[in-house]
């Protein structure tokens, strides 16, 4: 097998080791999910994990990615579109929480409170934490230069539609809310939050 046969084996192993370990984290939570119930479902020996990935942290990491990467896509689709600016953010907002509901993986990692695993938590969280803040930025940044909106700081008012969004977070896993109740709620905090920003004709 040449180099490149190697490197795409290798790589669709990875892959497939994630795609398993993401419904069974899933099921089980990170907490309860051990190697052994991943390579179980892969039907592989544990030694098999062990060769693609070091730990069940660095596994938990890679499913964490994958699902990141593809609400990049989707959101990267939003900011490129033709939408106007608050159709952007309400499209933004609304696929983001709605992405919250399927990527069950990393919230049941938030949810346990498992006090060994806050170094993994805050590790998570101030790496996508940061980017969100820059795709908000730049959205109000976009409707300040629009005349769209009125904003102050931008960059403080980017941390506190973070932490709006966040704040649903865990009661949206918790709960398992009705995608009807989310929008509500959604439309609702954002129609508060653009009453305040929407410049308004006099």
């Amino acid at each position: 097998m040449d180099n490149d046969n190697k490197t795409m084996a290798h790589s669709n192993m990875q892959n497939a080791i994630v795609s398993i370990a993401s419904e069974v984290f899933a099921k089980f939570g990170f907490k309860k999910t051990t190697v052994d119930d991943i390579a179980q479902a892969l039907r592989k020996g544990k030694s098999s994990i062990y060769y693609y990935f070091k730990s069940k942290e660095d596994i938990f990491k890679a499913v964490v990615e994958k699902e990141a990467d593809a609400l990049r896509e989707k959101i990267n689709v939003i900011l490129n579109s033709d939408l106007t600016t608050i159709d952007k953010v309400r499209a933004y907002v609304n696929t983001r929480m709605q992405a919250i509901q399927v990527m069950a993986n990393y919230y049941t990692l938030v949810s346990e409170r498992d006090v060994n695993n806050l170094d993994l938590i805050e590790k998570l969280r101030s790496k996508y934490d940061t980017e969100e803040v820059s795709i908000i930025k730049a959205l109000l940044t976009e409707g300040v230069e629009q005349k769209v909106f009125q904003v102050k700081d931008i960059e403080l008012s980017s941390v506190v539609l973070l932490t709006a969004m966040k704040g649903l977070e865990v009661p949206l896993f918790l709960e398992h809310w009705r995608t009807e109740s989310l929008d509500t709620i959604l439309n609702d905090m954002l129609n508060m939050l653009f009453y305040g920003i929407v410049i308004r004709n006099s």
